[in-house]
């Protein structure tokens, strides 16, 4: 039961911020404190996943947010704020799958704008919605 509200709260997260990325490029960061709090709120009841194992999944989210200011915000900072959420939601191997997903989603959508020269290379695109595809489809196949 926990785990369900847990995944309906990362699923409700994840669509608000990806609408918000793709129209403004840029999430608020109360709406992912909001989450993250909602996310706390229920771990107490929760005894599918370890604490370790959460903290692992965070750290995928921090590693996220060193590449950003090592890149001086090539990758956004709040994809590794989010992720970092996500991490503790789900989990250090889970997040995993759901980071590589996306980031392969991501490289196949900006090949095809490549190619079709809809867009250069210096062309960013929002990063949330390939999150929010592949939430649905770890839980759709899991």
């Amino acid at each position: 039961m926990v785990e369900t509200a847990i995944n309906g709260i990362l699923g409700a997260l994840l669509l608000l911020c990806g609408i918000q990325d793709l129209r403004k490029k840029r999430l608020y960061l109360w709406l992912v404190l909001v989450g993250a709090i909602l996310i706390g709120i229920c771990i107490p009841f929760s005894d599918s996943l370890t604490w370790f194992n959460r903290m692992g999944g965070a750290t995928i989210g921090i590693v996220v947010i060193l590449i950003s200011l090592a890149t001086g915000g090539k990758i956004g900072m709040g994809d590794g704020i989010l992720l970092c959420v996500t991490g503790i939601g789900l989990g250090f191997w889970t997040n995993l799958e759901l980071f590589a997903l996306a980031l392969l989603g991501a490289a196949i959508v900006s090949i095809v704008l490549l190619i079709f020269r809809l867009a250069d290379r210096k062309k960013s695109i929002p990063f949330v919605p390939f999150l929010l595809i592949s939430f649905i489809l770890i839980k759709i196949f899991s």
